[in-house]
């Protein structure tokens, strides 16, 4: 039977090996221990026995929201409900921790599928661009711009979450990697 707890200091880089391996990063070991030492009570993972076959990762964002910067299962253990399990986990922390809500970026597809059959809805669109770069004109909403490291990220209205939508959204701004921005409000949980 597959438990989910809080990682031990121990098992740090195998949850890196899956956070990169199934979020599609690089980060290295160091960057691993750094979020450990900042909350590790967000860094959870799925054991069957002494093996880890999943993991979850949540990063602060502000005082009201968590970020769930990651969460995989290996294909071995799919579709046995870790991946929910999982996700409640990091729910149920982030309520303890006084947290009203949770996003993720999400990577399409069935993902987007999974977070909504667990009450997350696209909040907006996340595109890049480079921060130098004009802004195109379009009939899409803005509705929040950032600039991080040399990207400027709008968020664009999410209209009805659907993939015809996205991918009108990757057309009219060139960013085939738009993603949803997607959001669940805890107290609604």
């Amino acid at each position: 039977m597959v438990e989910v707890r809080s990682i031990r200091k121990s098992d740090l880089p195998a949850f890196r090996r899956l956070h990169n391996r199934y979020v599609d990063r690089d980060e290295s070991l160091d960057t691993v221990r750094e979020w450990y030492a900042e909350s590790p009570e967000f860094l959870l993972g799925a054991y069957d026995g002494e093996a880890l076959v999943g993991h979850a990762l949540g990063r602060p964002h502000s005082a009201e929201r968590l970020e769930l910067a990651g969460i995989s299962v290996e294909e071995s253990h799919r579709r046995q409900g870790i991946g929910s399990a999982l996700l409640d986990a990091v729910e149920d922390r982030a309520v303890a921790h006084g947290f009203e809500r949770v996003s993720l970026g999400s990577a399409g597809g069935y993902v987007d599928e999974f977070y909504a059959a667990n009450g997350y809805r696209p909040e907006s669109v996340l595109v890049r661009l480079d921060a130098d770069s004009a802004v195109p004109e379009t009939v899409h909403e803005v509705v929040g711009v950032r600039i991080e490291d040399g990207t400027r990220k709008l968020y664009v209205e999410p209209g009805d979450g659907g993939p015809d939508h996205l991918d009108a959204v990757r057309g009219a701004f060139d960013d085939p990697e738009a993603i949803y921005i997607m959001a669940k409000q805890l107290d609604e949980a």
